[in-house]
């Protein structure tokens, strides 16, 4: 099964490009709370309004940054 995650270099690029240095910083300029840009680094699939406010303030695409992987059934 494929899911959609944030890419985190792609993150981390644009933050250099605003000159946001820290995800305190972003989380407050975005106005998304800063366990939540934490979620999505580590995986939550970051599908929701949170995130569009997070790509409005970076000024990208939601596409831009995210990438398709592959996730691991362990159901037999």
């Amino acid at each position: 099964m494929k899911s959609l995650i944030l890419n985190e270099k792609k993150l981390r690029k644009k933050m250099i490009d605003l000159d946001v240095k820290t995800i305190n910083e972003l989380a407050t300029k975005a106005r998304v709370s800063k366990p939540t840009i934490y979620e999505y680094i580590n995986g939550k699939s970051p599908l929701s309004a949170a995130f569009i406010r997070l790509c409005d303030y970076l000024n990208v695409d939601p596409h831009e940054i995210l990438i398709e992987t592959e996730t691991i059934s362990t159901e037999d």
